[in-house]
């Protein structure tokens, strides 16, 4: 059970383009609609990741669809939705295995990247059961023939020492399946923990992104703010320009209007000495003559 077959389940345009997205990668994936899910060849020769995107259709609709299909109960499902209704679908599913849900939008490297990673904990999950059923057969064979022997059923010394060399190897060999069975489960558990560290990267890069988007949020308030600050602060700066230069209009009007005042003043005193000598010239002839 070597391959690994991909499922992706939408009805949305969003879902074909990541299920293109995963296929230019190189891995097998057929996109298909909840209705051409129920005829879908699904071979147990092959290991098989469902990934159920759907868009139209009620929450319970989708989780009865994943725990209903016997065909698809023993391979891992992805299912994605809005993150408002993970919570309620966590709760609904308690009791079903094999299930991963997804949040809405879609990372799409972040997504390939956690795909990858379950083809590879898939592959070695299925040879751990190939290998356990071998050993299973085994101890079966090494226990009827601990029977045989048991019962001394041997014509000669030759056959006796002849089965016991079959044994003696069948002990060997259940041995060293016995630590490589032992060696599967310790890598397979390790790289368990390595998908669980990286979900876990996953959501904090999730959370990181969204408080950077708050924090550019902030920053654009931020800009705002100080754009009206300044732009008030250019009107103000234009109002007082005006001010001043009605100010300085106004003085320089005053100033003009003191020069002429200034300039009359001095042409009325000019014609006012003139008077007083035209007056003292005429006392002085009236002086005569009287």
């Amino acid at each position: 059970m070597e391959k690994t077959a991909i499922w992706y389940i939408t009805d949305s345009d969003a879902g074909r383009k990541i299920a293109a997205n995963i296929r230019e990668l190189g891995l097998s994936i057929q996109t298909l609609t909840v209705d051409e899910l129920a005829s879908a060849d699904i071979s147990f020769s092959m290991i098989h990741i469902i990934i159920l995107d759907i868009v139209e259709r009620p929450l319970a609709d989708i989780i009865a669809l994943a725990r209903n299909d016997e065909r698809i109960n023993s391979y891992l499902k992805f299912i994605v939705l809005k993150k408002s209704q993970i919570k309620q679908a966590a709760l609904i599913s308690m009791n079903m295995l094999h299930v991963e849900f997804i949040s809405r939008p879609v990372n799409r490297r972040e997504f390939i990247l956690l795909l990858e990673k379950s083809i590879v904990v898939e592959r070695y999950r299925e040879m751990m059961k190939f290998v356990s059923k071998e050993a299973q057969e085994r101890i079966d064979a090494f226990e009827n023939l601990m029977d045989i022997n048991r019962k001394d059923l041997f014509v000669s010394e030759k056959e006796k020492a002849a089965f016991e060399k079959i044994i003696e190897y069948e002990k060997h060999l259940m041995e060293e399946q016995t630590r490589l069975n032992r060696a599967i489960r310790d890598f397979t558990f390790m790289r368990q923990r390595e998908l669980f560290d990286m979900k876990g990267r996953i959501r904090a890069e999730e959370m990181l992104t969204e408080l950077r988007r708050k924090e550019l949020m902030d920053a654009n308030s931020v800009i705002k703010a100080q754009e009206s600050l300044i732009n008030f602060s250019s009107k103000e700066l234009h109002e007082a320009n005006r001010i001043i230069d009605a100010s300085e209009k106004v003085a320089e009007l005053g100033r003009m209007e003191a020069i002429s005042l200034h300039e009359q003043l001095k042409l009325e005193k000019e014609k006012a000495m003139a008077l007083e000598a035209e007056v003292e010239k005429l006392r002085r002839e009236l002086a005569r003559r009287g």
